[in-house]
């Protein structure tokens, strides 16, 4: 087919500064990758900040396209490129969702078979619009599968603004989540944050039955959804802004003994230290959102003698997306997914709205749809 000669993408050009859109030439895609047309995308927390420049220290080269949770339409297909990463056949019109670039060739991607920890990994969202194929973030009218990233044909059943929300958030959490082991109803489990990661581990935690699942966070609207998917108690930290009073709601709600399980998804300040503060002896401490934070107080004293174990977890490679979207498409009925994303769907004109919205908590996840207009048509 023909392709289009530019396609529009939002740029930053200044951190904290208004965004740009720009015209880029749209390429057809090399070996192994692919042009996808960006039919859905969703804003994800480290969107807003690396326009705020909180990942400036990383030495990234502006201008930036943001966006990494986005469905793609498959417009061209790469040179032997006939299949997704799990072996099904991919045509012209599927959707689609991919992870970031690995190289296949390290220490990580072969000998610890753990692509999120590649040594040469390149994000499109901080690799700069002056790097071919320039369209490299995805709040754009078009974007590319790049051809060291696995993707996934997207299920019939599961609407793009869903599996646009959990090809960051929610793969995320399930690569997390399956990293610390057994959950069952011997166990008190904490989630530290409501937004889109927070909300997405509420849901899932709630289907391995814990002993009791509590969720900390804010706002109400978002502690709400939190009870819709399972949490059994809600602690608000506008109602609750002090920590020590938050450590003793936990244990108040454990019994006194605090909870087996601590997962912070909000990378508040403090959010570790005070997930010591409350779990149990043996407990298991999962950090995921901590991602902007440089430094925070804990006391190692409790690690030892309470016997904690603590995990990081970072993103996850293409199987822990291929579970994610069975989940969402398993669960679609026990779930209300549309409780995460916005009832507004932005255009690319207005996308800068909805990273406002964004940055004031007024959505969990805002989508943009860069082929609607501003009259509100596709």
């Amino acid at each position: 087919m023909n392709l289009p000669e530019y396609g529009r993408g939002l740029v930053i050009e200044e951190y904290g500064e208004p965004m740009k859109l720009r015209d880029f030439p749209v390429t057809a895609p090399p070996a192994g990758g692919i042009l996808v047309k960006v039919e859905t995308a969703t804003l994800c927390g480290s969107d807003v900040h690396l326009w705020e420049g909180a990942y400036e220290r990383h030495g990234l080269r502006l201008p930036l396209m943001p966006g990494h949770e986005a469905v793609g339409t498959v417009v061209a297909l790469g040179e032997a490129v006939a299949a997704d990463s799990v072996g099904h056949a991919l045509s012209i019109g599927d959707r689609v969702v991919w992870e970031h670039e690995s190289c296949g060739q390290c220490h990580a991607c072969n000998v610890l078979r753990r692509r999120t920890l590649c040594t040469n990994r390149r994000l499109g969202m901080l690799t700069s619009t002056d790097d071919p194929p320039h369209l490299n973030g995805t709040i754009a009218e078009y974007s590319y599968v790049w051809p060291g990233s696995g993707r996934l044909r997207v299920p019939d059943a599961v609407e793009s603004a869903w599996a646009s929300a959990a090809s960051c958030a929610f793969r995320t959490v399930l690569h997390a989540i399956e990293r610390l082991g057994q959950m069952d109803y011997r166990h008190d489990v904490v989630v530290q944050g409501s937004g889109a990661l927070g909300l997405f581990a509420t849901a899932m935690l709630s289907t391995l039955n814990p002993r009791k699942l509590i969720v900390i966070g804010a706002p109400a609207g978002r502690l709400e959804v939190a009870s819709a998917f399972g949490a059994d108690e809600t602690i608000s930290i506008e109602d609750c802004p002090d920590p020590a009073e938050r450590v003793s709601a936990v244990l108040a709600a454990t019994d006194g003994r605090g909870a087996d399980v601590v997962c912070d998804f909000s990378g508040g300040p403090g959010v570790v230290g005070e997930g010591i503060e409350f779990a149990a002896p043996d407990g298991r401490l999962l950090i995921v959102g901590s991602t902007t934070q440089t430094s925070e107080a804990i006391d190692p004293t409790l690690i030892v003698v309470r016997n904690l174990t603590l995990f990081g977890s970072t993103s996850a490679e293409i199987g822990s997306y291929y579970r994610a979207m069975r989940f969402l498409e398993r669960h679609r009925d026990r779930f209300d997914w549309d409780l995460l994303v916005s009832n507004t769907r932005y255009s690319l004109d207005d996308a800068t709205v909805a990273f406002d919205r964004m940055k004031a908590f007024d959505e969990v996840k805002a989508v943009i749809e860069p082929h609607r207009n501003l009259s509100g048509t596709a």
